[in-house]
């Protein structure tokens, strides 16, 4: 029995079905892909080439993840300005309270943002603020029963510190109408009601004022019918019934450091810059001392996040450009080794982690910090540790970095942020940007008739003056040449002039670096991405035209093949004829 080896059919792009080497003992279906494929090799390079630059692209891409990382990890360590300084990490504070009689935390809660001054209060809590409530007298009524036949029908007027508002009491209303209707309008009249089921056969309706204090308290009036008369509401039109007074509706009252303070509310906002204070529970007498200090945990918690995520990026590239000391190889892993962007970033980075904080000054007793290694975080030495990842990372002395921060905060925060230092209270530092300069700026500012009319100013860095800029003027906006913003407070009668003093610190000098590596159009990432991008697509229309091509090229030498095979096919079957031909003309003889 004979077998069919599959294989060796052909069918061809009309549908032909051909019989590989049916004639010619030839399979040429496998000789025309050997064909196709040494002549696709250059194809295959190409494809080898594609595979090559995605695996650099993922590993260019997590880089970009890991410094955008680093970056954010930089947020609150580069100066960033905030009218109450709340992108400064340095300014952070935090709250210690305590009291000679109730525990603090259960008569009062107080918050610090960073514009909070650091210092100790004490307060006493005479009185917390309440929402004034009163009632009706009880009716001998279900809830949801016509009360109307107690009250009579009409028309009152609800009103608080939010509004007033009209209500209508029409035939056949129960108490739970008169409630849905005052509360649809609560949010103008600023009351609220409530019903109670006393029995099956008894009900009140409460009033409540939606705000605390004096200004919220309700009042009412009877302005047709006598509704709220009838209710026990009002003795007369306009007079509330005292002896259904549930709360009068207070204001808060406290003292603080012997200061009688009084707020229509329990939260103030307005009583010491920063500090946010709700009042819990009143008790006279009892002294809360509230100490708001610099919170240096959380300075140091942002240090030591900026030193992971910096390790972060430096042990990844260690991991994609890493050679064997010893055997001089690098591992598959190493797709980013001799990448110029990667060397380019490793190399900034590495500056900057060794690099001066510029204008930083120097006090009489000691230097400032200037250096990262001033504060404990150093380089790991290359090649000093069993995992060559660790090559390069920085490391955090955490008993010198406590040191620092505990007795000089000031000077760890001017290390690393951006500082600007006036000597006139009008004016304050509102921005600045990578070109801003560490400098002297001496600033004359011509004012008069309500406006700036002009700002000049010479411009002293690293001893040398420039004399005679010309500031950029919007409003009370003032802009330096170099983009230092200054906002201008004074009355703007007569000329004045400021000293401003700015250093960059390190923090501040490693936001603009990454900024630039990661810009969306001109970053040292953003191009390497779009580079192998570029040339993947490239290679992809190569390999993309060389198919096309080699696939026409196949069907012409599959279609001479067959015609190969078709002539074969004839000259055995002419063969045959003549074969027996010749075998019928010896048996005649």
């Amino acid at each position: 029995m004979s077998s069919m080896n599959l294989n060796n059919i052909y069918v061809g792009e009309n549908g032909r079905i051909q019989l590989s080497g049916g004639s010619s003992n030839i399979d040429f279906v496998k000789t025309v892909d050997q064909m196709i494929a040494a002549r696709r090799i250059p194809a295959d390079n190409l494809e080898k080439r594609i595979e090559k630059n995605d695996e650099k692209l993922t590993a260019l891409k997590e880089l970009q993840t890991l410094m955008g990382t680093l970056k954010d990890a930089m947020a609150n360590l580069y100066g960033a300005t905030s009218f109450d300084n709340s992108k400064n990490i340095f300014e952070s504070k935090q709250i210690f309270a305590s009291s000679n009689g109730k525990e603090a935390g259960s008569l009062m809660g107080v918050t610090a943002s960073n514009a909070a001054t650091a210092g100790s209060y004490t307060f006493e809590v005479d009185q917390v603020a309440s929402r004034h409530k009163l009632s009706s007298d009880t009716q001998a009524v279900a809830a949801g029963a016509d009360v109307t036949g107690l009250t009579g029908t009409g028309e009152f007027t609800i009103a608080s510190g939010a509004g007033s508002a009209s209500i209508t009491v029409a035939a056949g209303d129960t108490l739970q109408d008169i409630r849905d209707k005052i509360n649809t309008v609560k949010d103008s009249t600023g009351v609220q009601a409530s019903v109670i089921k006393v029995s099956d056969t008894e009900s009140t309706i409460i009033f409540t004022s939606t705000e605390e204090g004096v200004d919220n308290r309700i009042s009412f009036s009877d302005d047709t019918g006598a509704v709220l008369q009838n209710l026990g509401v009002l003795t007369d039109a306009t007079t509330i019934d005292a002896t259904n007074v549930i709360d009068q509706g207070n204001n808060a009252l406290i003292q603080l450091d012997g200061v009688a303070v009084t707020r229509g509310s329990n939260d103030f906002s307005d009583l010491v810059d920063g500090l946010t204070i709700s009042l819990y529970d009143a008790e006279p007498g009892t002294e809360i001392t509230i100490e708001v200090e610099q919170d240096l945990n959380q300075a140091k918690t942002a240090i030591l996040d900026f030193t992971e995520a910096y390790n972060a990026v430096q042990s990844f590239i260690n991991e994609k450009t890493l050679v064997d000391p010893t055997t001089g190889e690098s591992p598959e892993e190493a797709v980013l080794l001799g990448n110029s962007a990667v060397k380019n970033i490793e190399s900034a980075l590495q500056q900057l982690s060794g690099a001066f904080a510029k204008g930083v000054t120097d006090r009489a007793d000691q230097d400032d910090y200037s250096v990262l290694a001033e504060i404990g975080i150093d380089f790991v030495g290359y090649g000093t540790n069993a995992d060559p990842l660790r090559d390069k990372t920085l490391e955090v002395d955490e008993t010198a970095l406590n040191k620092a921060l505990l007795n000089e905060p000031n000077e760890v925060m001017e290390l690393f942020l951006f500082r600007g230092k006036s000597d006139n209270a009008d004016i304050s530092m509102t921005g600045f940007n990578s070109a801003t300069n560490a400098a002297t700026y001496e600033f004359n500012i011509d004012a008069a008739g309500g406006a700036i009319n002009s700002v000049t100013y010479d411009m002293t860095v690293n001893g040398v003056t420039t004399s005679g800029n010309t500031a950029t003027i919007n409003g009370n906006s003032i802009v330096t040449e170099d983009g230092l913003r200054l906002f201008y407070g004074g009355d703007m009668t007569a000329a004045d002039t400021a000293t401003v003093t700015t250093s960059i610190g390190i923090g501040s000098q490693f936001h603009f670096e990454l900024e630039s590596i990661l810009s969306d159009d001109e970053g040292t990432l953003t191009q390497a991405i779009s580079e192998l991008e570029t040339q993947n697509t490239s290679y992809e229309d190569k390999v993309t035209r060389v198919d096309d091509s080699l696939a026409r090229q196949r069907e012409v030498l599959m279609d001479k093949f067959i015609a190969m095979e078709s002539a074969l096919a004839r000259m055995k079957n002419i063969q045959s004829s003549l074969d027996e031909l010749m075998a019928a003309g010896k048996e005649s003889n």
